[in-house]
């Protein structure tokens, strides 16, 4: 199993909520741009939206709701009088509310403000707006001359008004086609491109049960206009989402209604309308509850006068019969005590008869009296066995004397309820008040455009913030994070290579080119400059970096006991030769003896960067076509020598599993301070994998963009499995990013000639 040769330790055991914010942090830093021009556009998106979007006005009433009365009749069932209405636990403004948003109320307004006929002007999106808004800044009353030709679009100016719109059933919920003609005139046009109907402006119109009233027109000729006619039902969806009613403070009885509408006068109106509609319709309805009951205490009148004159003169006559017109105490006490249920069950008896007039037998409110019955019935019981030792003819007396009190009670309280209902069925007043009239807007309710541009500065950081975490999640590399490849694969980062800009000049210098042309025409390079960063720029970003490695690494390979260094990586173009060529020349540098072997046999690049012949090579040796001394070429740097690939064997792959490599190591090894060995890509071919397997370490480099976190886990694997030693990994090439912008300037301030100097003394 490889394991890490530096005693390293993990940073953190997982990820933390400070590292993932500093993680977050930096890659909104990196992705600057990105997240300003969603901002931006967002924000943009939003001030659009702000400006150009038609404003809304809402006008709203108030209206208060009182304690019903909940005795139709008046009457007080302990007594048997008119008594007080009896006061519910609480007020029915729920109730109201749902009255206030129905058909009853809600339908005459719509017929009244022509709120079931829409006309909109057709616009361009956006542009026609704008129009419109130039429009209404001009002094001029005339419609805005057509954009661009097209003429059929409102531009602003334009008005219209429908007062009357009456189509066949196959056309209602349908949009139609108004279009302006000439001299006030106007045409109506179906789906289908035919003409329905032709009119005026001012008079009616009526064809084909199609009728038509359009009071004005103020158009462009060919302007079009859509005009559609709702049923009752969609009339009372739309408009019912434009209507609202609600309490604003729970059971204090005070009911607000609001209307929202473009038009600011049409919101007063309509506001108005509907608060006034709902008071008239409770008045009415107060006035149709009033006159039934009226015209059933009418009809009760009669019968029940009858019954006053049959007690009384029942009691006349017993008092004559019996010669007694004062009852005993114990009478007069049984009199008393019976006279209270009597009354009470003789009111409960009026209002069954007239709730059974309403309701059926089973109903809640029919079982309700006949429950208040039975318990007064029984109670009435039981104060008659209280009496039962009474002389009959006291009780006589008691009981008619009363049987006349209970029905003249009964009477005198009818009567009086019946001219009570004369004066409520007259009168304009219910148990609900205007008390707030609803004004002219004259700010509009939407849209607050404070608030929709401060939501879309905050919709836009969301989106940017969601855009760079995206970035983050579905990148191909985790190369941006070393900390990452150090948390997730246990892999020591040695150090991170910046981008230079000097080692892309010489990759596409012409020397490059000229000598690869020379190798594949069989002709040595004639110019043996060796094209390495590290050997003749000593001023460079990346060299510091690179000699930082270096001593990292020479100190791990010291513990190994080995000399031998590979230099792998998981894909091709990650820089695995621009590494091993330049720690090989740094290490020479210092004053050691140095091998760089070039182990890709099949599109081995070292020879074209130090302008050698690859005639013969390592692929010649390990053939035994060749000696190793043959093989070994100096170069231009001094203390370097160089094992170019040679030409492309049949199968690198057969000559790299033999123990020719290994023993070649071992005898070049005493002979050498260091052996750096560059070699193929892992994932690409088995040979990169047999060469670290031989060699005393491997370094792997990891390059921006070229391998995805999986990949480098799968180049790990792999070479765990061979009993390759990973040391560790070197990050390649990798881009300026802003959240590290300080980290930049420091190597470039030692770097630079220009910048200098000594201090002062």
């Amino acid at each position: 199993m490889n394991r890490p040769a530096l005693d390293y330790v993990p940073a953190r055991s997982g990820p933390t909520v400070t590292s993932t914010t500093a993680s977050l942090y930096q890659a909104a830093v990196d992705n600057i741009w990105g997240v300003v021009l969603i901002v931006l556009a967002v924000t943009c998106v939003a001030i659009g939206y702000a400006f150009l979007s038609v404003p809304s006005y809402t006008a709203d009433s108030v209206v208060r709701v009182e304690y019903p009365t909940s005795n139709a009749l008046g009457l007080d069932a302990r007594s048997g009088r008119g008594s007080q209405e009896v006061v519910p636990k609480t007020l029915p403004s729920d109730a109201e509310m749902q009255i206030i948003l129905s058909r009853t109320v809600l339908w005459p307004v719509i017929q009244k403000y022509k709120q079931d006929i829409l006309v909109t002007p057709d616009q361009v999106p956006v542009i026609g707006r704008i129009s419109e808004l130039i429009a209404a800044s001009r002094s001029s009353d005339e419609p805005m001359p057509a954009f661009l030709g097209l003429r059929s679009y409102a531009w602003g100016g334009e008005k219209i008004d429908v007062q009357t719109l009456q189509v066949p059933s196959r056309y209602i919920n349908q949009e139609l086609t108004l279009r302006a003609l000439a001299d006030q005139r106007y045409e109506v046009i179906d789906k289908n491109g035919n003409t329905l109907i032709e009119g005026a402006a001012g008079s009616l119109a009526q064809k084909d049960g199609v009728s038509i009233l359009v009071s004005q027109l103020v158009a462009r000729p060919g302007t079009e206009f859509m005009v559609e006619r709702l049923s009752e039902y969609s009339a009372l969806q739309r408009f019912g989402k434009q209507v609202k009613a609600s309490e604003p403070q729970k059971e204090s009885g005070v009911v607000q209604i609001s209307y929202e509408n473009k038009d600011p006068k049409l919101a007063q109106d309509v506001t108005n309308a509907i608060a006034q509609t709902y008071i008239a319709s409770h008045v009415d309805q107060r006035r149709t509850e009033a006159g039934s009951t009226r015209e059933f205490i009418q009809s009760e009148l009669p019968r029940l006068k009858e019954e006053l004159k049959r007690t009384e003169s029942n009691l006349s006559e017993y008092r004559t019969d019996a010669d007694s017109m004062t009852p005993s105490s114990e009478a007069d006490s049984y009199l008393k005590s019976t006279l209270d249920i009597d009354k009470q069950i003789a009111a409960l008896d009026m209002q069954r008869t007239q709730v059974a007039s309403r309701f059926g037998p089973g109903t809640r409110d029919i079982q309700t009296i006949d429950e208040q019955l039975g318990l007064l019935k029984q109670q009435k019981a039981q104060l008659e066995s209280r009496f039962s030792q009474l002389p009959e003819s006291d009780r006589r007396a008691a009981d008619l004397t009363r049987e006349a009190k209970v029905a003249e009670s009964i009477y005198v309280a009818m009567q009086g309820k019946s001219n009570e209902l004369d004066v409520t069925r007259a009168g304009t007043l219910g148990n609900v008040h205007l008390v707030d009239s609803a004004l002219f807007p004259s700010e509009a309710s939407k849209p607050k455009r404070l608030v929709v541009i401060a939501s879309g500065l905050v919709a836009g950081l969301l989106l940017g913030m969601l855009f760079v975490i995206y970035r983050k999640l579905t990148s191909r590399s985790i190369v941006l994070s070393p900390d990452a490849a150090e948390y997730h694969l246990q892999l020591p980062v040695f150090g991170t290579v910046g981008f230079s800009a000097e080692q892309a000049r010489l990759e596409d210098s012409p020397i490059r080119t000229a000598r690869m042309l020379s190798q594949r025409a069989g002709v040595p390079p004639s110019d043996k400059t060796a094209l390495v960063l590290s050997a003749d720029t000593q001023n460079e970003g990346a060299i510091e970096a690179l000699r930082a490695i270096h001593a990292s690494l020479m100190r791990d390979i010291e513990r190994t006991g080995s000399n031998v260094l590979a230099i792998v990586g998981a894909a091709p173009g990650t820089g695995k030769t621009f590494v091993a060529s330049n720690l090989a020349v740094i290490h020479a540098h210092a004053g050691n003896r140095v091998l760089l072997i070039d182990g890709d046999l099949r599109r081995g690049k070292v020879a074209t960067e130090f302008g050698l012949p690859n005639d013969i090579g390592l692929a010649d040796v390990l053939a035994e076509k060749q000696e190793i001394d043959r093989v070994i070429q100096p170069c231009a740097v001094p203390g370097l020598s160089v094992i170019s690939s040679g030409l492309p064997p049949a199968n690198p792959s057969k000559l790299l599993s033999t123990t020719r490599l290994r023993l070649l190591l071992e005898r070049l090894a005493p002979h050498y301070d260091l052996i750096v060995i560059d070699t193929p890509a892992v994932l690409a071919a088995s040979d990169a994998v047999m060469i670290a397997a031989t060699a005393g370490s491997a370094a792997i480099v990891v390059r921006p963009g070229v391998q995805t976190e999986d990949e480098l886990g799968e180049t790990t694997r792999r070479l765990d499995l061979a009993g390759a030693r990973v040391a560790g990994a070197i990050f390649n090439a990798m881009p300026k990013r802003r959240s590290e912008k300080r980290m930049h300037p420091y190597p470039s301030h030692y770097s630079d000639p220009s910048r200098r100097g000594h201090s002062p003394a």
